[in-house]
């Protein structure tokens, strides 16, 4: 059995075309992958640590396709979690932990470990509209797709019945995106993003 699980509401952005071609197993939009990822963990264990009501992301850039490696990655822990759920955290999404979503399988990909930085996290949702600030370090906006031509809502959901992040997740636009840091410089507009509930180890 694995030593944590959690029940999450899943946030996803990322640079490539709507709905994202690396998960129907092709390549990525522009042949590299940039992203942030965020999970609120509505319930969840590592061992005897409970994880419930804290925020963690994992913000990642590759100069290719995923599967070439060559990553690099940011873990950002909530800053309202105690040392016990920091370390907890860190080491879930870093895949050191194990089996469940895809932290064990990114890992892999990375050229280095990821660095994590504990700070603030910002997060509002209403609807298909989605507020996500990390401090000063990065932030993304979300809300509904619209028609090129009327400004109407196209109303999409994608189903992966073996996805290892999600298997069912409205798709939605990304407004922008932002990273900076010194080792991690990108942003992107009107691109794939995705809302979800998962749960992993479950």
């Amino acid at each position: 059995m694995s030593q944590w699980w959690w029940k999450a509401d899943y946030f996803e952005t990322c640079n490539c075309a709507y709905g994202c071609p690396c998960n129907l197993t092709m390549i990525p939009t522009d042949g590299t992958c940039k992203a942030i990822d965020l999970w609120h963990i509505r319930e969840g264990a590592f061992g005897d640590v409970r994880l419930d009501g804290l925020n963690v992301a994992l913000m990642v850039a590759w100069p290719n396709p995923i599967h070439e490696g060559n990553g690099r990655a940011i873990v950002y822990v909530d800053e309202l979690s105690d040392e016990a759920q920091r370390e907890a955290l860190a080491k879930i999404v870093k895949g050191e932990a194990g089996p469940g979503g895809p932290f064990e399988i990114f890992a892999g990909t990375y050229s280095q470990p990821p660095e994590v930085v504990y700070g603030p996290v910002t997060l509002e949702r209403d609807g298909k509209h989605a507020k996500m600030r990390f401090g000063e370090l990065a932030k993304a906006d979300l809300a509904p797709i619209r028609s090129a031509m009327d400004g109407s809502e196209a109303k999409a959901r994608m189903v992966l019945p073996d996805g290892f992040i999600w298997r069912d997740s409205e798709m939605v636009n990304t407004e922008q995106c932002e990273v900076k840091t010194d080792d991690m410089d990108f942003s992107f507009q009107n691109s794939s993003a995705f809302l979800s509930q998962v749960d992993y180890n479950l």
